[in-house]
């Protein structure tokens, strides 16, 4: 039946495409539903080989580790992406705005090219969806959201039901021996199954714009930790035009969220310290709360979650989507296995390796972030003096900072 798929895969976000991506040349029929028409980021000029201006450059960015470029580099995707639209960082800067505490990252120091490249999130959707298309067994269906989704078990049968059933707004019915919701934070997929979600509030809004600065960025991303929260400068393709992500407490975030981006630009200045001269408004600038996030499962019957869908995590270390990318580079790997042993890739009891090593590793990362948040936030004068030690102690151990970097690098 038309109808009947090995996979659906529901959300067509950076993770979404990329789970079918990764699963694309097992010759399983797939399914991706998304409800946004995608066909406009396919036809864009995101992939053509020119020249592009500062104010052609999306404000929503993502630092994406070597590891997680080598993964998308084997799925053939990266390579759709022009070298113009790419800002590979050579060193990371990070200091305390309350000491002189600071630590400096190198690539050079670690005997690699670089610590992670810049791009934007539009950018690597559209060469994403420029591999799929080359797909015949990948199905596309933009425009169409979650309704409904069936995946009970029988209450004649115990046995797992042979497919999941999802219906969209236009109608429409499918099945799948496996349902994957990679539909975000807000995840349908998720709620619809009722799957319990942990979720706390950072209570900080977090700012992101483009700017251009007098100096250039030097390939370098750049974090001042403040006891409000912590700013970034990104590098971005062009020399002097930064990708910035301004966390800020509420109660300071509400006197920013409505002036004028010259004004925008000015405050951002002066809470980075002026680092990179002066610097002027490219784009607008939006803010969204931060909110940790993380569903007490990963797995339903005949469902998966991965990225978002299953945890959300602090900007502050630019983790989101690459621990989104290591979670599809896990589940594939576990389907792919059980295609070859010719057992069921839908059950629950066959993918419970995915949800044990993914679990883990988001957990700790997001306990990691939460800490850092804290401590940086704690504006006593003990931990103030203790963190600004600890921060120059440890940019003095080359051995523990390559170990730290080469964590970050998934490398």
């Amino acid at each position: 039946m038309s109808n009947k798929f090995d996979i659906i895969v529901v959300g067509g976000g950076m993770v979404g495409l990329t789970m079918v991506a990764s699963l694309a040349e097992t010759k399983l029929k797939i399914l991706l539903l998304e409800k946004q028409d995608l066909h406009a980021v396919l036809t864009s000029d995101y992939l053509k080989n020119e020249t592009i201006s500062d104010e052609q450059f999306d404000i929503r960015v993502s630092a994406i580790s070597p590891g997680n470029r080598k993964f998308l580099s084997d799925l053939k995707a990266w390579q759709n992406i022009p070298k113009q639209r790419q800002a590979n960082y050579e060193h990371m800067k990070v200091w305390d705005g309350d000491g002189s505490g600071k630590i400096e990252f190198s690539a050079a120091k670690i005997a690699q090219p670089d610590l992670g490249v810049i791009v934007e999130n539009k950018v690597i959707q559209a060469a994403l969806l420029k591999r799929i298309e080359s797909f015949g067994n990948v199905k596309c269906c933009f425009g169409a959201e979650l309704e409904e989704i069936e995946n009970s078990v029988s209450s004649k049968n115990m046995d797992n039901l042979e497919y999941a059933t999802i219906k969209t707004n236009d109608g429409l019915e499918y099945k799948s021996k496996l349902v994957i919701g990679a539909d975000g934070a807000n995840s349908l997929v998720r709620e619809k199954l009722g799957i319990d979600l942990k979720q706390s509030e950072y209570d900080q809004i977090a700012f992101v714009a483009n700017v251009k600065t007098e100096k250039s960025h030097q390939n370098t991303a750049w974090q001042r930790f403040t006891p409000y929260g912590p700013v970034a400068f990104l590098p971005l393709a062009n020399p002097n035009l930064c990708s910035v992500v301004w966390s800020l407490d509420y109660d300071k975030a509400e006197a920013i969220k409505n002036i004028s981006k010259e004004e925008f630009a000015k405050k951002l200045q002066y809470a980075f310290e002026s680092k990179l001269g002066e610097v002027t408004a490219v784009s607008e600038f939006f803010g969204f709360p931060l909110i940790k996030r993380h569903s007490q499962r990963y797995l339903s019957n005949r469902v998966a979650l991965v990225g978002d869908a299953a945890h959300t995590i602090h900007p502050l270390a630019g983790q989101g989507v690459n621990l989104g990318f290591q979670d599809v580079a896990c589940l594939s790997k576990q389907i792919i296995k059980l295609i070859s042993q010719q057992r069921d890739f839908g059950k629950v009891e066959n993918l419970r390796s995915y949800e044990r090593e993914r679990k883990t590793e988001n957990l700790l990362m997001q306990n990691t972030m939460s800490g850092f948040k804290k401590l940086f936030a704690n504006q006593s004068l003990p931990i103030t003096l203790f963190r600004n030690f600890a921060m120059s102690a440890l940019d003095n151990l080359p051995a523990v900072k390559e170990i730290i970097i080469k964590k970050a690098m998934g490398i």
